[in-house]
Protein backbone atom coordinates (compact mmCIF):
# COMPACT_ATOMS: atom_id res chain seq x y z
CA UNK A 1 0.00 0.00 0.00
CA UNK A 2 1.22 3.35 -1.12
CA UNK A 3 2.27 5.62 1.99
CA UNK A 4 -0.26 8.54 2.77
CA UNK A 5 0.53 12.01 2.09
CA UNK A 6 1.81 14.01 4.87
CA UNK A 7 -0.61 16.02 6.17
CA UNK A 8 0.33 20.15 6.17
CA UNK A 9 -0.11 20.44 9.90
CA UNK A 10 2.66 17.79 10.64
CA UNK A 11 5.47 20.07 8.85
CA UNK A 12 4.14 23.20 11.17
CA UNK A 13 4.28 21.37 14.29
CA UNK A 14 7.75 19.63 13.68
CA UNK A 15 8.60 23.46 12.86
CA UNK A 16 7.53 24.82 15.88
CA UNK A 17 8.87 21.50 18.40
CA UNK A 18 12.57 22.59 16.36
CA UNK A 19 12.24 25.95 17.93
CA UNK A 20 10.77 25.07 21.19
CA UNK A 21 13.80 23.48 21.73
CA UNK A 22 15.67 26.41 20.29
CA UNK A 23 14.30 28.34 22.52
CA UNK A 24 14.80 26.11 25.79
CA UNK A 25 18.42 25.58 24.30
CA UNK A 26 19.66 24.65 28.27
CA UNK A 27 16.93 22.77 28.74
CA UNK A 28 15.72 25.25 31.98
CA UNK A 29 12.28 24.57 31.62
CA UNK A 30 10.61 21.97 34.08
CA UNK A 31 10.95 18.62 32.67
CA UNK A 32 13.10 19.22 29.83
CA UNK A 33 16.50 18.32 30.76
CA UNK A 34 14.85 14.65 30.46
CA UNK A 35 12.86 14.96 27.24
CA UNK A 36 15.16 17.46 25.66
CA UNK A 37 12.36 18.59 22.85
CA UNK A 38 13.01 15.09 20.99
CA UNK A 39 10.37 12.32 19.58
CA UNK A 40 10.84 8.78 19.17
CA UNK A 41 10.39 7.76 15.56
CA UNK A 42 6.30 7.17 14.75
CA UNK A 43 4.34 4.71 15.43
CA UNK A 44 3.09 1.74 12.85
CA UNK A 45 -0.28 1.59 12.09
CA UNK A 46 0.27 -2.17 12.82
CA UNK A 47 1.12 -1.33 16.47
CA UNK A 48 -1.42 1.09 17.02
CA UNK A 49 -4.17 -1.60 16.02
CA UNK A 50 -2.83 -4.37 18.32
CA UNK A 51 -2.58 -1.78 20.76
CA UNK A 52 -6.38 -0.84 20.24
CA UNK A 53 -7.54 -4.86 19.82
CA UNK A 54 -5.72 -5.46 23.42
CA UNK A 55 -7.16 -3.25 25.01
CA UNK A 56 -10.73 -2.52 23.38
CA UNK A 57 -10.54 0.77 22.62
CA UNK A 58 -9.97 3.12 19.87
CA UNK A 59 -7.73 5.60 19.85
CA UNK A 60 -9.18 9.53 19.67
CA UNK A 61 -8.25 10.66 16.01
CA UNK A 62 -6.12 13.79 16.60
CA UNK A 63 -3.67 11.70 19.12
CA UNK A 64 -3.56 8.29 16.68
CA UNK A 65 -2.19 11.13 13.98
CA UNK A 66 0.60 12.33 16.41
CA UNK A 67 1.45 9.26 16.71
CA UNK A 68 1.49 8.29 13.15
CA UNK A 69 3.17 11.61 11.94
CA UNK A 70 4.97 12.83 14.80
CA UNK A 71 6.01 10.38 16.94
CA UNK A 72 5.34 7.18 19.46
CA UNK A 73 6.08 9.75 22.60
CA UNK A 74 9.32 11.52 23.58
CA UNK A 75 9.07 15.10 23.61
CA UNK A 76 5.95 17.25 25.59
CA UNK A 77 4.56 19.08 28.44
CA UNK A 78 6.14 18.33 31.91
CA UNK A 79 8.40 15.00 31.78
CA UNK A 80 7.38 14.41 28.54
CA UNK A 81 5.00 11.68 26.46
CA UNK A 82 4.92 8.21 27.03
CA UNK A 83 5.14 5.96 24.05
CA UNK A 84 2.14 3.71 23.27
CA UNK A 85 2.21 0.29 25.45
CA UNK A 86 4.14 1.70 28.17
CA UNK A 87 1.05 2.37 30.20
CA UNK A 88 -2.90 0.94 29.87
CA UNK A 89 -5.99 2.83 29.80
CA UNK A 90 -7.88 3.10 33.11
CA UNK A 91 -10.70 4.17 34.57
CA UNK A 92 -10.46 7.40 37.05
CA UNK A 93 -12.68 6.62 40.69
CA UNK A 94 -13.34 10.38 40.77
CA UNK A 95 -13.83 10.78 36.94
CA UNK A 96 -16.67 8.21 35.62
CA UNK A 97 -17.51 10.32 32.25
CA UNK A 98 -15.08 8.26 30.20
CA UNK A 99 -11.58 5.97 30.15
CA UNK A 100 -8.50 7.53 30.47
CA UNK A 101 -4.92 6.65 29.01
CA UNK A 102 -2.08 7.73 31.01
CA UNK A 103 0.33 10.20 28.62
CA UNK A 104 2.63 11.07 30.96
CA UNK A 105 3.71 12.18 34.66
CA UNK A 106 3.64 15.75 35.65
CA UNK A 107 6.30 14.52 38.75
CA UNK A 108 5.18 12.68 41.91
CA UNK A 109 1.36 11.10 41.55
CA UNK A 110 0.15 14.30 39.29
CA UNK A 111 -0.15 12.63 35.49
CA UNK A 112 -1.40 13.80 32.45
CA UNK A 113 -3.92 11.67 30.34
CA UNK A 114 -6.35 11.05 27.37
CA UNK A 115 -9.90 10.92 27.52
CA UNK A 116 -10.81 8.00 25.48
CA UNK A 117 -14.60 7.79 25.36
CA UNK A 118 -17.79 9.75 26.89
CA UNK A 119 -18.58 13.20 26.47
CA UNK A 120 -14.48 14.72 26.84
CA UNK A 121 -12.89 12.03 24.10
CA UNK A 122 -9.78 13.07 22.64
CA UNK A 123 -9.36 16.31 25.20
CA UNK A 124 -6.47 15.77 27.92
CA UNK A 125 -7.18 15.59 31.53
CA UNK A 126 -4.86 16.50 34.71
CA UNK A 127 -5.02 14.30 37.46
CA UNK A 128 -3.75 13.17 40.59
CA UNK A 129 -3.25 9.23 41.14
CA UNK A 130 -3.59 9.72 44.87
CA UNK A 131 -6.90 11.34 44.37
CA UNK A 132 -6.04 14.49 46.34
CA UNK A 133 -7.88 16.66 43.61
CA UNK A 134 -10.18 16.70 40.99
CA UNK A 135 -8.94 15.71 37.67
CA UNK A 136 -8.77 19.17 35.32
CA UNK A 137 -9.93 18.83 31.76
CA UNK A 138 -8.15 20.86 29.28
CA UNK A 139 -9.77 23.37 27.45
CA UNK A 140 -8.36 22.49 24.05
CA UNK A 141 -10.55 19.97 21.85
CA UNK A 142 -8.09 17.35 21.15
CA UNK A 143 -4.67 16.31 21.99
CA UNK A 144 -2.72 17.71 19.21
CA UNK A 145 -4.19 21.64 19.94
CA UNK A 146 -2.95 21.23 23.10
CA UNK A 147 0.19 20.09 22.18
CA UNK A 148 0.56 22.97 19.61
CA UNK A 149 -0.46 24.97 22.04
CA UNK A 150 2.91 23.68 24.18
CA UNK A 151 5.23 24.29 21.71
CA UNK A 152 4.02 27.97 20.71
CA UNK A 153 4.10 28.70 24.63
CA UNK A 154 7.56 27.33 24.57
CA UNK A 155 8.50 29.83 22.56
CA UNK A 156 6.99 32.58 23.57
CA UNK A 157 9.25 32.01 26.85
CA UNK A 158 5.66 31.73 28.93
CA UNK A 159 6.61 30.27 32.44
CA UNK A 160 3.71 28.54 32.77
CA UNK A 161 4.91 25.07 33.13
CA UNK A 162 6.01 25.21 36.84
CA UNK A 163 2.12 27.02 36.96
CA UNK A 164 1.21 23.67 35.17
CA UNK A 165 0.93 24.08 31.59
CA UNK A 166 -3.31 24.14 30.63
CA UNK A 167 -4.83 25.10 33.59
CA UNK A 168 -4.64 29.12 32.83
CA UNK A 169 -6.02 30.67 29.62
CA UNK A 170 -4.32 30.49 26.25
CA UNK A 171 -3.53 33.84 24.98
CA UNK A 172 -0.75 36.52 24.42
CA UNK A 173 -1.00 39.96 26.56
CA UNK A 174 -3.15 41.34 23.85
CA UNK A 175 -5.46 39.05 23.60
CA UNK A 176 -6.54 38.46 27.21
CA UNK A 177 -6.64 41.92 27.80
CA UNK A 178 -9.68 41.20 25.10
CA UNK A 179 -11.41 38.68 27.09
CA UNK A 180 -11.48 40.87 29.91
CA UNK A 181 -13.05 43.79 28.02
CA UNK A 182 -15.25 41.16 26.37
CA UNK A 183 -16.89 39.78 30.00
CA UNK A 184 -18.47 41.40 32.91
CA UNK A 185 -18.16 38.17 34.94
CA UNK A 186 -16.51 38.64 37.69
CA UNK A 187 -14.89 34.95 37.66
CA UNK A 188 -14.55 35.22 34.24
CA UNK A 189 -12.16 38.09 34.90
CA UNK A 190 -10.47 36.59 37.55
CA UNK A 191 -9.94 33.87 35.15
CA UNK A 192 -7.92 36.51 32.71
CA UNK A 193 -5.92 37.75 35.57
CA UNK A 194 -4.50 34.82 36.74
CA UNK A 195 -3.76 33.75 33.06
CA UNK A 196 -1.49 36.86 33.42
CA UNK A 197 1.38 34.75 35.94
CA UNK A 198 2.49 32.78 32.72
CA UNK A 199 3.98 35.88 31.13
CA UNK A 200 7.76 36.66 32.01
CA UNK A 201 6.56 40.14 31.37
CA UNK A 202 3.22 42.26 31.18
CA UNK A 203 3.82 44.87 28.55
CA UNK A 204 3.13 48.73 29.15
CA UNK A 205 -0.18 48.60 27.68
CA UNK A 206 -1.76 45.99 30.33
CA UNK A 207 -0.52 47.37 32.73
CA UNK A 208 -1.76 50.42 32.10
CA UNK A 209 -5.12 49.10 31.08
CA UNK A 210 -5.10 46.58 34.18
CA UNK A 211 -3.81 49.17 36.91
CA UNK A 212 -7.03 51.54 35.68
CA UNK A 213 -8.95 48.48 35.79
CA UNK A 214 -7.84 47.95 39.62
CA UNK A 215 -8.20 51.62 40.48
CA UNK A 216 -12.04 51.58 39.44
CA UNK A 217 -12.55 48.01 40.44
CA UNK A 218 -15.80 47.52 43.31
CA UNK A 219 -16.11 43.56 43.21
CA UNK A 220 -13.31 42.88 46.40
CA UNK A 221 -12.09 39.36 44.83
CA UNK A 222 -11.46 40.85 41.71
CA UNK A 223 -9.51 44.21 42.63
CA UNK A 224 -7.52 41.83 44.99
CA UNK A 225 -6.83 39.85 41.97
CA UNK A 226 -5.90 42.57 39.87
CA UNK A 227 -3.51 44.06 42.76
CA UNK A 228 -1.54 40.74 43.23
CA UNK A 229 -1.07 40.70 39.55
CA UNK A 230 0.00 43.89 39.27
CA UNK A 231 2.32 43.61 42.21
CA UNK A 232 3.77 40.63 40.60
CA UNK A 233 5.06 42.52 37.22
CA UNK A 234 6.13 45.67 40.00
CA UNK A 235 3.55 48.39 38.24
CA UNK A 236 4.14 51.65 40.01
CA UNK A 237 1.40 52.82 42.34
CA UNK A 238 0.92 49.47 43.99
CA UNK A 239 2.60 50.60 47.53
CA UNK A 240 -0.58 52.30 48.32
CA UNK A 241 -2.31 48.82 48.23
CA UNK A 242 0.08 47.26 50.43
CA UNK A 243 -2.29 47.58 53.72
CA UNK A 244 -5.15 46.27 51.25
CA UNK A 245 -2.56 42.62 50.36
CA UNK A 246 -1.93 42.74 54.50
CA UNK A 247 -5.55 42.92 55.65
CA UNK A 248 -6.21 39.71 52.84
CA UNK A 249 -4.15 37.58 53.62
CA UNK A 250 -1.68 37.75 50.57
CA UNK A 251 1.40 38.10 52.09
CA UNK A 252 3.70 37.20 49.72
CA UNK A 253 2.20 39.98 47.16
CA UNK A 254 2.91 42.52 49.87
CA UNK A 255 5.83 41.89 50.52
CA UNK A 256 6.95 41.89 46.85
CA UNK A 257 5.34 45.53 46.94
CA UNK A 258 7.44 46.30 49.62
CA UNK A 259 10.37 44.69 48.52
CA UNK A 260 10.64 46.42 44.87
CA UNK A 261 8.04 49.53 45.17
CA UNK A 262 7.82 50.63 48.20
CA UNK A 263 10.85 52.34 48.58
CA UNK A 264 13.02 52.96 51.96
CA UNK A 265 9.66 54.35 53.67
CA UNK A 266 7.66 51.21 53.21
CA UNK A 267 10.69 48.55 54.49
CA UNK A 268 11.36 50.58 57.45
CA UNK A 269 7.88 50.43 58.32
CA UNK A 270 6.54 47.06 57.34
CA UNK A 271 9.92 45.07 58.36
CA UNK A 272 8.70 44.04 61.66
CA UNK A 273 5.25 42.65 59.40
CA UNK A 274 7.78 40.78 57.42
CA UNK A 275 9.67 39.54 59.92
CA UNK A 276 6.66 37.77 61.81
CA UNK A 277 5.58 36.39 58.66
CA UNK A 278 8.77 34.89 57.06
CA UNK A 279 9.12 31.11 58.58
CA UNK A 280 5.59 31.00 56.35
CA UNK A 281 7.47 31.69 53.10
CA UNK A 282 9.36 29.75 50.96
CA UNK A 283 10.74 30.60 47.37
CA UNK A 284 10.57 33.87 45.62
CA UNK A 285 8.60 35.75 48.76
CA UNK A 286 11.23 34.54 50.94
CA UNK A 287 14.26 35.50 48.80
CA UNK A 288 12.25 39.40 48.57
CA UNK A 289 12.08 39.30 52.41
CA UNK A 290 15.97 38.17 53.01
CA UNK A 291 15.96 41.56 50.56
CA UNK A 292 14.33 43.56 52.62
CA UNK A 293 16.94 43.00 55.74
CA UNK A 294 19.87 43.20 53.12
CA UNK A 295 18.90 46.68 52.51
CA UNK A 296 18.18 48.22 55.75
CA UNK A 297 21.71 46.56 56.81
CA UNK A 298 22.57 49.77 58.04
CA UNK A 299 19.80 50.86 60.06
CA UNK A 300 20.49 50.17 63.89
CA UNK A 301 17.77 47.56 64.19
CA UNK A 302 18.99 45.59 62.51
CA UNK A 303 21.05 42.79 63.08
CA UNK A 304 21.44 39.49 62.26
CA UNK A 305 19.49 37.88 65.06
CA UNK A 306 16.49 39.01 63.92
CA UNK A 307 17.14 36.27 61.23
CA UNK A 308 18.41 33.12 63.52
CA UNK A 309 14.73 31.38 63.50
CA UNK A 310 15.10 31.07 59.94
CA UNK A 311 18.63 29.13 60.45
CA UNK A 312 17.10 26.28 62.01
CA UNK A 313 13.74 25.64 59.91
CA UNK A 314 13.50 22.27 58.11
CA UNK A 315 11.70 22.78 55.02
CA UNK A 316 14.10 25.49 53.23
CA UNK A 317 15.62 24.50 50.03
CA UNK A 318 19.11 24.99 49.16
CA UNK A 319 18.07 28.43 46.99
CA UNK A 320 16.73 29.78 50.27
CA UNK A 321 19.49 29.00 52.24
CA UNK A 322 21.64 30.78 49.43
CA UNK A 323 20.07 34.31 50.59
CA UNK A 324 19.40 33.71 53.68
CA UNK A 325 23.22 33.16 54.27
CA UNK A 326 23.50 36.07 51.90
CA UNK A 327 21.51 38.44 53.63
CA UNK A 328 23.13 37.53 56.64
CA UNK A 329 26.51 38.19 55.11
CA UNK A 330 25.30 41.80 55.20
CA UNK A 331 24.28 42.45 58.47
CA UNK A 332 25.65 43.40 61.68
CA UNK A 333 25.81 40.78 64.59
CA UNK A 334 26.95 38.56 62.96
CA UNK A 335 28.48 37.32 66.40
CA UNK A 336 24.59 36.08 67.48
CA UNK A 337 24.05 33.14 64.88
CA UNK A 338 27.96 31.95 65.25
CA UNK A 339 26.64 29.19 66.80
CA UNK A 340 24.73 27.54 64.14
CA UNK A 341 27.79 28.37 61.59
CA UNK A 342 30.07 26.35 63.88
CA UNK A 343 28.04 23.43 63.49
CA UNK A 344 27.16 23.89 59.74
CA UNK A 345 30.69 24.49 58.38
CA UNK A 346 32.02 20.80 59.43
CA UNK A 347 29.37 19.20 58.52
CA UNK A 348 29.84 16.81 55.80
CA UNK A 349 26.76 16.84 53.84
CA UNK A 350 27.67 20.45 52.86
CA UNK A 351 30.42 19.84 51.35
CA UNK A 352 29.32 18.32 48.19
CA UNK A 353 30.22 19.80 44.79
CA UNK A 354 26.25 20.48 44.66
CA UNK A 355 26.58 22.29 47.78
CA UNK A 356 29.46 24.09 47.53
CA UNK A 357 27.84 27.40 46.62
CA UNK A 358 25.84 27.66 49.49
CA UNK A 359 29.26 26.36 51.92
CA UNK A 360 30.77 29.61 50.15
CA UNK A 361 27.66 31.74 51.51
CA UNK A 362 28.09 30.34 54.80
CA UNK A 363 31.64 31.20 55.01
CA UNK A 364 31.10 34.83 53.88
CA UNK A 365 28.83 34.85 56.96
CA UNK A 366 31.77 34.30 59.40
CA UNK A 367 34.13 36.45 57.97
CA UNK A 368 35.45 38.48 59.75
CA UNK A 369 34.03 37.17 63.15
CA UNK A 370 37.12 37.26 66.03
CA UNK A 371 36.78 33.99 67.57
CA UNK A 372 39.11 30.73 67.66
CA UNK A 373 36.55 28.25 67.55
CA UNK A 374 36.18 29.81 64.12
CA UNK A 375 39.51 29.87 63.03
CA UNK A 376 39.89 25.93 63.47
CA UNK A 377 36.94 25.34 61.50
CA UNK A 378 38.39 27.76 58.46
CA UNK A 379 42.23 25.98 58.75
CA UNK A 380 39.83 22.26 59.65
CA UNK A 381 38.29 22.89 56.16
CA UNK A 382 41.08 23.80 54.51
CA UNK A 383 42.58 20.77 55.23
CA UNK A 384 40.16 18.76 53.30
CA UNK A 385 39.49 20.73 50.45
CA UNK A 386 43.11 21.89 49.64
CA UNK A 387 44.20 18.34 48.56
CA UNK A 388 41.57 18.18 46.02
CA UNK A 389 42.55 18.74 42.32
CA UNK A 390 39.97 21.50 42.35
CA UNK A 391 42.54 23.37 44.43
CA UNK A 392 45.80 22.00 42.75
CA UNK A 393 44.24 23.78 39.53
CA UNK A 394 43.50 27.16 40.98
CA UNK A 395 46.94 27.18 42.62
CA UNK A 396 48.45 26.30 39.30
CA UNK A 397 46.04 29.02 38.00
CA UNK A 398 47.34 31.89 40.98
CA UNK A 399 51.15 31.09 39.68
CA UNK A 400 50.69 32.22 36.40
CA UNK A 401 51.65 35.80 35.37
CA UNK A 402 49.47 37.56 33.21
CA UNK A 403 51.32 40.49 33.46
CA UNK A 404 53.65 41.87 36.71
CA UNK A 405 50.80 42.18 38.63
CA UNK A 406 47.93 39.54 37.83
CA UNK A 407 47.98 35.74 38.39
CA UNK A 408 44.67 33.44 37.61
CA UNK A 409 41.62 33.56 40.46
CA UNK A 410 39.78 31.03 41.59
CA UNK A 411 37.59 29.69 39.11
CA UNK A 412 36.58 25.67 40.29
CA UNK A 413 34.52 24.92 42.93
CA UNK A 414 36.62 23.72 45.54
CA UNK A 415 39.18 25.97 45.06
CA UNK A 416 36.87 28.68 45.30
CA UNK A 417 36.13 27.88 48.69
CA UNK A 418 40.12 27.50 49.48
CA UNK A 419 40.37 31.05 48.24
CA UNK A 420 37.25 32.34 50.42
CA UNK A 421 39.09 30.73 53.50
CA UNK A 422 42.63 32.49 52.64
CA UNK A 423 40.38 35.60 52.93
CA UNK A 424 39.11 34.73 56.44
CA UNK A 425 42.44 34.15 57.53
CA UNK A 426 43.73 37.28 55.69
CA UNK A 427 45.54 35.58 53.59
CA UNK A 428 48.02 33.84 55.87
CA UNK A 429 49.57 37.20 55.95
CA UNK A 430 50.72 37.21 52.37
CA UNK A 431 49.45 37.92 48.53
CA UNK A 432 46.98 35.44 47.38
CA UNK A 433 49.79 33.98 44.82
CA UNK A 434 52.15 33.38 48.31
CA UNK A 435 49.01 32.34 49.97
CA UNK A 436 48.12 29.51 47.29
CA UNK A 437 52.02 28.24 47.89
CA UNK A 438 51.80 28.10 51.52
CA UNK A 439 48.51 25.78 51.40
CA UNK A 440 50.16 23.68 49.10
CA UNK A 441 53.46 23.03 50.50
CA UNK A 442 52.47 20.71 53.32
CA UNK A 443 55.58 21.42 55.36
CA UNK A 444 54.69 25.38 55.36
CA UNK A 445 51.07 24.52 55.88
CA UNK A 446 52.03 22.59 59.00
CA UNK A 447 54.62 24.86 60.45
CA UNK A 448 52.25 28.07 59.54
CA UNK A 449 49.23 26.10 61.67
CA UNK A 450 51.97 25.35 64.38
CA UNK A 451 52.68 28.72 64.87
CA UNK A 452 48.82 30.01 65.13
CA UNK A 453 48.48 27.25 67.75
CA UNK A 454 46.04 25.76 65.15
CA UNK A 455 47.86 22.43 64.32
CA UNK A 456 45.54 20.07 65.79
CA UNK A 457 44.32 17.47 64.10
CA UNK A 458 41.48 18.14 61.46
CA UNK A 459 38.15 16.59 61.98
CA UNK A 460 37.88 15.32 58.59
CA UNK A 461 41.33 13.36 59.30
CA UNK A 462 40.95 9.88 59.56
Amino acid sequence: MAKSIQPVWVGKLRKQLKRAGEKDSDFSRFGADGHKYQLEPPALKETIAAFEARFGVSLPEGYRNFLLWMGNGGAGPFYGLYSLGASEPCQLPDYPSGAVLPLGTQGCTLMTGLVLDGPDRGRVIYYDEDQCGPPSVMREPDFLAWYERWTREVIAGYDDEEMYFGLYLDGKPQELMELYEQTEDVQARIEVVESCYKFQELPAKQKSYFKKACDSEQDPGLRMALIKMLSRFHVPGMAEEIDVLWDLGAYPEAISVICYEGGWKAKEVWWPQVLEKMSSLHGQPFWDACSIFSILKDYPEIHAGLLKDQLYRKDLDQNDKNYLFTSLSKLNGREEVLDYFLDYLPDEKNHGRMEYHTLIYAIWVTEDIQDPRLERVWVSLLDKFRTTQDAKDDYEGSQMHLNNDCCLGASHPFGVICSNLMRCLNHFGLDYRGAWKLLMDNGQWASWKYAHGLELKSSFDS
